[in-house]
């Protein structure tokens, strides 16, 4: 019974992270407010079904206390009175309150997420409920494209610059959440051969293939979108994660005619990609006028965050701070910017610089976790979630990629399950049932021995 509720836990939390990319990536009050709900829904789910004990609590303290004072600190505004003199005004009371209850649902999401990490066979099912579930929202999304109404299909492309935005509303944004994709896919893909290699069974299992093709159509989609730096950090986390070495297997050799069809589909996949690329590559050329203006914008957002370095101006308040600071010498360079483009800055100008602290604390935490604990970073799936995360990270640091609720979420899960491989596993209650897992163990030689046969 146990394991059929984590089970469900597992492939409940993929539409909770995925449905948020349908709706405009919950970049607005309304969606924002209703995708925290769906995350502290699950989070509180987590936390009931997940078993837990004194020493899993001593263990995520490190990462857990920071981000415990980072929503303290962040929810002082809110208390009108307080220190009068040393906490200015929120510049936004009304979005403060929702801001807030966003960042409270990804501490508490990636909190759950290294919880029930921790359970076998996790990470595996959710994986696969996120590749599937974004499967149909990419077959979903492509449909009405290329078939709906002209109202829906005007909806996914930005028509000033002539770039593909998806369902997300943004190019760049969509680009980077493509990337992370394909990551994934990758990563089913390869954790999925491994399994079959080691059963040593005669027929691959059909979703090697399909996670293939989604790699591939997920790459194809990010160049579409003409983000450079979605379609750099990608193409950088691909190469990082097919170079770098992976786990002996004591399985068989791979034969000639599964050779042949892996070096097919990475034909197939870089001529994809190859094909969808000049859009992008074109926009490489002007690289160096928007990089020196990003640099403009990054100093004067610098030089603001200094007038309120210890708790900002509210959560949600950027807007406001920004049209308020704007000088003739400044509107035509931010004018029109929502966001820093740059999420630790805003992080400094929202909330200040203790803030940043804080998060650099926790996260520095669940970094040198993963280092210590032996065997994490070559795990397959574990290696495919961080380097999706890296892709977002990558993003937020010149564009407006963690400001995405969405994408922030998924990023928040992902890196919580893989911090929840180094807090120890839990054998009772795993995500698999137990013959599943009596067959994954990789058998001590898969070739049929004298006293077989017969």
């Amino acid at each position: 019974m146990a394991v059929n509720r984590h089970r469900w836990l597992a492939y409940g939390l993929a539409p909770v992270l995925i449905l948020p990319f349908a709706a405009d990536g919950a970049n607005s009050a309304l969606l924002s407010a209703s995708a925290s709900i769906l995350y502290l829904g699950w989070a509180a789910l987590a936390f009931l079904l997940v078993p837990s004990d004194p020493a899993l609590v001593r263990r995520m303290g490190p990462v857990a206390i920071p981000l415990i004072l980072l929503l303290s600190w962040t929810a002082v505004p809110m208390v009108p009175g307080l220190a009068r003199g040393l906490v200015p005004a929120p510049l936004d009371p009304d979005l403060l309150g929702i801001a807030w209850c966003h960042a409270f649902a990804l501490v508490g999401l990636m909190l759950a997420c290294g919880m029930a990490g921790r359970l076998r066979g996790f990470a595996r099912a959710v994986t696969t409920g996120l590749c599937v579930c974004a499967s149909l929202l990419i077959v979903a999304m492509l449909a009405l494209r290329a078939f709906g109404p002209p109202a829906l299909a005007d909806m996914m492309m930005d028509h000033r610059n002539h770039r593909f935005t998806g369902l997300i509303g943004n190019a760049n944004s969509a680009g980077i959440s493509f990337g992370m994709i394909s990551l994934l896919m990758a990563g089913l893909a390869r954790d999925r051969w491994e399994i079959w290699r080691a059963r040593s069974r005669p027929h691959s299992p059909l979703a090697i293939p399909l996670a293939l093709i989604g790699t591939i159509v997920a790459l194809v989609l990010v160049a579409m979108t003409q983000s450079r730096a979605a379609f750099a950090a990608t193409i950088v986390a691909h190469g990082v994660y097919a170079l770098a070495p992976h786990p002996v297997s004591r399985a068989p050799s791979t034969s000639p005619r599964h050779r042949v069809a892996a070096l097919l589909a990475l034909t197939i996949g870089g001529v994809a990609v190859w094909l969808a690329a000049p859009s992008v590559l074109a926009r490489y050329s002007i690289a160096d006028a928007d990089g020196s203006g990003r640099i403009a914008v990054l100093r004067h957002y610098f030089r603001l965050a200094r007038d309120a370095p210890v708790f900002g101006y509210g959560l949600g308040g950027f807007s406001r701070f920004n049209a308020q600071t704007l000088t003739p010498d400044t509107v035509l360079l931010v004018g029109d910017f929502g966001a820093a483009h740059h999420a630790p800055l805003q992080l400094a100008i929202e909330a200040g610089w203790p803030a940043v602290a804080l998060v650099a604390i926790a996260v520095l935490g669940i970094g040198s976790r993963i280092v210590r604990t032996p065997g994490v970073l070559r795990a397959t799936l574990a290696r495919a979630m961080l380097l999706a995360v890296a892709i977002a990270g990558a993003g937020s640091l010149i564009d407006i990629a963690l400001n995405v609720p969405a994408i922030a979420a998924l990023s928040a899960a992902l890196l919580g399950l893989v911090w929840g491989r180094t807090l120890g596993g839990v054998a009772v209650g795993s995500a698999e049932p137990p013959r599943s897992r009596q067959r994954e163990t990789p058998l001590a030689s898969p070739w049929p021995t004298p006293d077989m046969r017969n």
